[in-house]
């Protein structure tokens, strides 16, 4: 099982999650929202063959959290992974647009000195402008699209990039979700959760949970195992084209 996009340290019991995590033998990256959160569940986590940690800084932070701009920067040098970074066009985060921009440009071109790093990237609402950063960079990073709700045109944009694309399973249950997720290549794709944010029936998704294997493999006509064994192959594909 792999769960590309997950807030660990945001349940209510992240250590009793990340035994569970370990048990199962789950391949999670835990996204973080801030620098210093990154610091703090690299404590916890990271090190271990179950779950990576992400140096992140969620878009809708970074206007009011600037004195940790340069924390951030410092650390890239050391971090594979990278996310949940981005660009937030909803309208109660218009007002910090062109901050976040100009951070997602800036990191964008800081890790492509590092020989690029795996990005797992928040682009609601705002898909144009994230996608013009991602085309002025210079490809050494792997861009993951995290919950994609752009258009087709955008979507094929993405992929004309390179772009990877994370899935969950709220964008399984909803009809603007399933037809973008039946317009990307089975070889694009990585599953995800981004719990606990995301729920069914009032109980949070888990990084284990089986829903969007099982979605695919309805849609593809293939076994769980068989879409399992694809992601795995997927991910190993991510991994081995950044050096580290």
């Amino acid at each position: 099982m792999i769960d590309f996009h997950c807030h660990l340290d945001l349940y209510k019991n992240p250590l009793a999650v990340f035994d569970e995590i370990k048990r199962r033998n789950v391949k999670v990256l835990a996204v973080t929202t801030s620098p210093r959160a990154y610091l703090k569940t690299s404590q916890y986590f990271n090190n271990t063959n179950s779950v990576n940690v992400a140096l992140g800084f969620h878009p809708e932070l970074v206007a009011d959290r600037k004195n940790e701009i340069d924390l951030f920067m410092e650390n890239i040098s050391t971090c594979r992974y990278i996310g949940e970074i981005g660009i937030d066009g909803t309208s109660r985060n218009r007002y910090s647009y062109s901050v976040q921009k100009r951070f997602f440009h800036d990191v964008l071109s800081e890790t492509e000195k590092y020989h690029g790093r795996i990005i797992s990237i928040h682009s609601r609402c705002a898909v144009k402008d994230v996608l013009e950063c991602i085309e002025k960079s210079l490809n050494k990073n792997v861009p993951i699209m995290h919950w994609f709700t752009g258009n087709i045109n955008e979507l094929q944009k993405a992929l004309s990039l390179g772009c990877w694309f994370s899935i969950n399973p709220q964008m399984c249950y909803s009809k603007v979700g399933r037809d973008i997720i039946m317009q990307i290549p089975l070889s694009k794709i990585l599953p995800e959760t981004d719990a606990p944010f995301t729920e069914k029936n009032g109980m949070l998704y888990m990084p284990w949970d089986t829903e969007v294997m099982e979605f695919l493999a309805a849609y593809y006509r293939k076994s769980v195992i068989e879409i399992e064994k694809q992601m795995e192959s997927n991910l190993l594909e991510i991994c081995n084209g950044i050096a580290f």
